[in-house]
C-alpha cells in the first residue's frame, strides 16, 4: 500500500482531472483582506517574516504587550501550510519518549517529550480563549498501524503518553472496527485527546485578530536582507528598509534565501491533500464510525478524516520527487482506495499540495541565532506546535537579559545542520537534491516492515 500504482500515468490520463487545483480550505474559509501596496515603516520593535501562525500568534501576543510589530509576508496571509495542512491538531513528535531519552538524556528527552504533548493542549486552549469560530472539535485520534511490528510498538508508546497525561488505549479486532471502516491495518493507538479544525477560517480569524491588535500587516512583500545596524536590525525589503529591536523568521518549509544558517537546517518537504465530494452521512459513518482523524505509521503516511461537512480529507507523503498536483491526487485516490474501498465511487473535488520544514533531527526548534529568532521545522506535526511556538517566541522576544525563565525544552537543544559537517553544508543549502533517494529509502524501509503480511 506505501508503493504508488505502477501503472500511475495511465490512471491519470483514464482519470481527467475535474478537481478544483487549490485547498478545500481556501473554498471554505472568510475572505482575508489583502495587505499589499501600503506604506513600509521606517521603524519597528520587531518585524515578523511569514504570515502563517507562528508569525501571527507571536504578532498577535507581541501587540497586545505594547510592541510596535510589523509582520512581512512575501504571499498572502496563510499562503503556506497553514492554509494547505489537513486539519489535524494532534499533541506528540516524531519521536517516543525512550528515543528521545537516549539521545539527550533521561531528563532533557524526557521534557522534550512532554513539551510535544503540552503543545497540544496550549494551542486548543489558546483557540478556546481567543473564541475562534474555526470548528475546532475533540475528535479523539488513531494512530493505525502499518504492520504486525509497528503494532507491537504501541503498548509501549502508549504507555509514554499515557504518563504524559493523556488518554488512550490500543485497538484490535472488533473494537478496531468500531473506530476505522478499514481493513488495511492490524490494529491501532487511539489518543483521545486530539482534534480537528478548519485550518483556513483558523487562520483568517488570526489574522483578523492581529489587525484588531495593531499588528502593521503587509502581504506580497519579501524580506531580502537582515543586517546589523549597531543594537538593532536593518531588515531590507523589495520596497524599503525598516530599523527594528528584533526579527522574527517563522517561514517554517518555505524558509529560503533570508538567514543561511537556517535554510541549512530546514528541508522542505511536500505534502499533498485531496478532499472529496460531500458524502452520505451513512457512508460518513462507515468510514469513521466515531468521528475520529487517523494517521498511519509508514514512512510514506497517510493521513485522513471526515470533515464536518462530510468530505473525506486525505493527504501523504505522495511522492518525494518533482512532481504535479494530477500525479500526487492520482496517487492519493489509489491509496484512498485501497483503504476505504467503500469510498471509491467519491469526486474527488479538490487537490493540492504544500511544504513542510523538516530537520535533520526531525525536531522541531525555536531560539534564537546571530541575534535572529526563529520558531519553525515541526517537521509535520506543526498546526498545534507552531501556534504554541508563536506564544512562546513573543515572551522571549525583547525580554530583559536579567529576567530570569527557564528555557523550553525545544531551547535548550542543539539545531543541527546536514551531517558531515563543513562537506554537508557546502552540499547542502536549502534545496533538498537527495530526497528521491530518501524516498526510496523510506518507501523499502515500509515494505520491509510488513513482509509477511497480505499485500
Amino acid at each position: 500500500m506505501s508503493d504508488p500504482p505502477a501503472n500511475i500515468a495511465s490512471v491519470i490520463q483514464a482519470s481527467p482531472a475535474t478537481f478544483e487545483r487549490r485547498p478545500y480550505w481556501h473554498a471554505s474559509m472568510p475572505a482575508v483582506p489583502s495587505y499589499r501596496n501600503k506604506p513600509v515603516p521606517e521603524r519597528a520593535d520587531v518585524v515578523v517574516v511569514g504570515g502563517g501562525y507562528t508569525g501571527l500568534v507571536a504578532a498577535l501576543s507581541l501587540a497586545r504587550k505594547g510592541a510596535r510589530v510589523t509582520l512581512v509576508e512575501k504571499e498572502t496571509l496563510g499562503w503556506g501550510a497553514s492554509t494547505r495542512n489537513g486539519g489535524l491538531l494532534h499533541p506528540g513528535l516524531k519521536w517516543g519518549r525512550k528515543s528521545l531519552e537516549r539521545r539527550y538524556g533521561r531528563e532533557l528527552g524526557a521534557s522534550i517529550f512532554q513539551a510535544g504533548v503540552d503543545a497540544y493542549l496550549t494551542a486548543e486552549r489558546f483557540v478556546q480563549a481567543e473564541g475562534f469560530d474555526c470548528g475546532l472539535r475533540r475528535t479523539g485520534l488513531l494512530v493505525l498501524a502499518w504492520s504486525d511490528r509497528h503494532l507491537a510498538e504501541m503498548p509501549a508508546a502508549l504507555d509514554e503518553y499515557r504518563a504524559a497525561g493523556l488518554s488512550g488505549r490500543v485497538v484490535v479486532g472488533a473494537d478496531l472496527a468500531d473506530e476505522v471502516g478499514s481493513t488495511a491495518y492490524p490494529g491501532g493507538m487511539l489518543l483521545e485527546e486530539s482534534s480537528a479544525i478548519h485550518p483556513g477560517r483558523y487562520l483568517a480569524a488570526l489574522a483578523s485578530s492581529a489587525a484588531a491588535a495593531g499588528v502593521d500587516l503587509h502581504t506580497g512583500l519579501t524580506a531580502r536582507s537582515i543586517d546589523r545596524a549597531g543594537p538593532a536590525r536593518r531588515i531590507g525589503t523589495d520596497r524599503g528598509d525598516i530599523m527594528a529591536r528584533d526579527v522574527l523568521i517563522a517561514t517554517n518549509g518555505y524558509t529560503a534565501g533570508l538567514v543561511p544558517w537556517l535554510d541549512r537546517r530546514i528541508m522542505p518537504i511536500g505534502s499533498y491533500i485531496v478532499a472529496s465530494e460531500q458524502m452520505s452521512a451513512q457512508l460518513a459513518h462507515s468510514i469513521s464510525p466515531r468521528g475520529r482523524t487517523f494517521f498511519d505509521s509508514k514512512n510514506f503516511l497517510n493521513y485522513w478524516h471526515v470533515s464536518a461537512d462530510r468530505r473525506l480529507i486525505f493527504g501523504g507523503r505522495a511522492s518525494f520527487r518533482r512532481t504535479s498536483i494530477d500525479r500526487t491526487a492520482a496517487i492519493l485516490r489509489a491509496a484512498l482506495r485501497r483503504i476505504h474501498p467503500q469510498a471509491a465511487h467519491l469526486r474527488i473535488d479538490y487537490a493540492w499540495g504544500g511544504r513542510i520544514g523538516f530537520t535533520f533531527d526531525r525536531l522541531p526548534h525555536l531560539g534564537q541565532h546571530d541575534g535572529i529568532h526563529y520558531a519553525l521545522g515541526c517537521s509535520g506535526s506543526g498546526l498545534a506546535l507552531l501556534t504554541t511556538f508563536g506564544t512562546r517566541i513573543a515572551d522571549r522576544i525583547g525580554q530583559s537579559p536579567d529576567v530570569a525563565s527557564e528555557p523550553t525544552a525545544f531551547e535548550r537543544i542543539d539545531f543541527p545542520g546536514p551531517p558531515l559537517g563543513a562537506l554537508g553544508s557546502w552540499a547542502y543549502s536549502g534545496h533538498p537534491w537527495f530526497l528521491p533517494l530518501a524516498g526510496e529509502w523510506f518507501r523499502a524501509a515500509d515494505l520491509w516492515s510488513r513482509r509477511g503480511m497480505p499485500a
